[in-house]
């Protein structure tokens, strides 16, 4: 037995000194083949890149598809993150580049070019402002699920979506970057053994909201034939902003390119500023605490082409859903039992940056009413009155006697920016898919698996926690929580990895079979 072992290592490790080559449209990519955690063979063919550097005068424009390779491209490491402040998760100062448009393929070790399995392209969270795709290791995914799994990167912040709601700067580059990312699935992963004609798009948070950008744009059309989205959608309160102009000038006015009142001669300036110099300033922005929990400033805004309208009107439009093809996709909608729990991650750098006690304030009545509620309805809505404050406070906090409490916060903060959206458009989908009878399927699922390994935690699963069972319980993703957690992490048993199992099995045969 023990010599069969040894064999059969052996030949795991000679399989593994075979490096994968793929001769696509883009070129000639050389890979890596590697083992998951239970010792199951996949290919990765990393750091890709599918655009021109958006650098120099690239800055503040669409992307440009990258030209190919003449060479063999060794696809062997992961390219850069893009350029985001460490504000919001580690302190303090920038981390990533500014050359950063690179995607990353994982495929089963079994595929050739004429495999032709199912695909699923993630876009990763992180509010439009951090996240990277190299924190994500789909390896279980691909192994598991034989499927082709697609990571792609897009730039953030004001880099990503700075607008001057004019020519000069219209914004929405990180969404172009996206779409650019997905032409180059389009167009090359049939070499990698990749269905052109069974495509899943899938993310959370604003990877989640980025997904329902993306099927909302009519230009999207035939690029892929399925979405996932966990947890956000372009209607979500923090996804889109109605103040685009006013946050490119408050940036101008950080780096000293405030003198130049035509957006053009703004945006000349603002070119000249190195990317980290803008990323650094770019949060907060203004100096009121709350904001900081419910808006998000350099984020998607309407532009006329890529965002046609407000999110809310665009999906209340049956007429522009069926210009959009939104009719012609699966769809698949989830959340978490407490969105709302992002507050107690996003409350400790507002916190540090304001010296306040968010979480106590918005536990006072009168800040709670005053301040907290009319600012989440005039982000959401573009508006705010007494009536509309009183009747929302009412539903989480329901009487004078009542406390407002954490939750009653993080209720009408989860509901606002994620389960209110995600609701909102599985229903318009549904009601589309059914009026034209087109066989398209809607499906919503609401992820509360209180996970067993994390000692002392709470009784609701928290916004990004089902992230962990996504990915298969792997070791990156509970290093992750563990960091989070403070250590108070063991090792998963067997019923959450047969949970997390079933996670997998339910998103793959969404993506093989609708």
């Amino acid at each position: 037995m023990f010599v069969i072992g040894i064999f059969t290592l052996l030949l795991t490790f000679q399989h593994l000194n075979a490096l994968p080559v793929i001769d696509a449209p883009c070129g000639v990519v050389e890979g890596t083949t590697n083992v998951t955690e239970d010792w199951t063979s996949y290919h990765a063919f990393l750091g890709i890149p599918f655009a021109v550097p958006p650098t120099g005068n690239k800055r503040f424009k669409r992307p440009q598809p990258h030209p190919g390779f003449k060479h063999t491209f060794k696809a062997n490491k992961y390219g850069p993150a893009c350029l985001q402040t460490l504000k919001l998760t580690a302190g303090n100062g920038v981390t990533g580049k500014e050359d950063c448009l690179t995607l990353n393929v994982f495929t089963p070790a079994s595929i050739t070019p004429t495999t032709n399995i199912p695909v699923i392209v993630w876009i990763h969270g992180g509010g439009f402002i951090v996240g990277d795709a190299f924190s994500y290791d789909p390896s279980l995914i691909v192994a598991h699920g034989q499927v082709i799994v697609v990571t792609i990167q897009y730039r953030l912040g004001p880099l990503g979506f700075l607008s001057t709601e004019d020519d000069a700067s219209a914004g929405n580059y990180g969404l172009w970057d996206q779409h650019l990312a997905l032409q180059w699935v389009k167009k090359n992963i049939a070499s990698f053994g990749g269905d052109i004609n069974s495509i899943t798009l899938m993310g959370e948070s604003a990877g989640s909201a980025s997904v329902a950008f993306q099927a909302l744009y009519p230009g999207s059309k035939g690029l892929f034939q399925r979405i996932i989205m966990q947890s956000g959608s372009a209607s979500s309160s923090w996804a889109h902003t109605k103040n685009a102009l006013k946050y490119a000038r408050q940036l101008a006015q950080k780096v000293n390119c405030s003198s130049h009142s035509d957006s053009a001669s703004m945006i000349a300036c603002l070119r000249t500023v190195s990317a980290k110099k803008l990323t650094a300033a770019s949060w907060p922005m203004g100096n009121v605490p709350v904001t900081a929990l419910v808006e998000f400033y350099f984020v998607p805004t309407v532009d006329g082409v890529f965002v046609r309208d407000d999110p809310l009107t665009l999906m209340n439009s049956q007429t522009y859903l069926k210009q959009a093809g939104f009719q012609n996709l699966d769809c698949m909608v989830s959340v978490v039992s407490n969105e709302g729990g992002i507050l107690k991650g996003l409350a400790k750098p507002a916190d540090d940056q304001f010296h306040t006690s968010l979480e106590s304030s918005v536990q006072n009545r009168a800040f709670y009413r005053n301040t907290f509620i009319p600012e989440l309805l005039q982000v959401y809505f573009g508006a705010s009155s007494s009536d509309m404050t009183q009747a929302v406070a009412k539903v989480y906090v329901p009487s004078q006697s009542n406390a407002v409490t954490l939750q009653a916060v993080m209720n009408a903060l989860g509901d606002a920016g994620m389960v209110v959206p995600a609701t909102h458009i599985a229903r318009e989908h549904a009601k589309l898919t059914s009026s034209l009878k087109t066989g398209k399927k809607t499906y919503m699922y609401v992820f509360d698996h209180i996970p067993s390994f994390i000692v002392g935690h709470g009784k609701e699963v928290d916004h990004g926690e089902d992230l962990m069972y996504t990915f298969g319980l792997n070791k990156a993703s509970v290093a992750a929580i563990e960091d989070l957690f403070q250590n108070n992490v063991t090792v998963p048993d067997q019923s959450e990895k047969e949970l997390a199992h079933t996670m997998m099995r339910l998103l793959t045969d969404f993506a093989r079979h609708g």
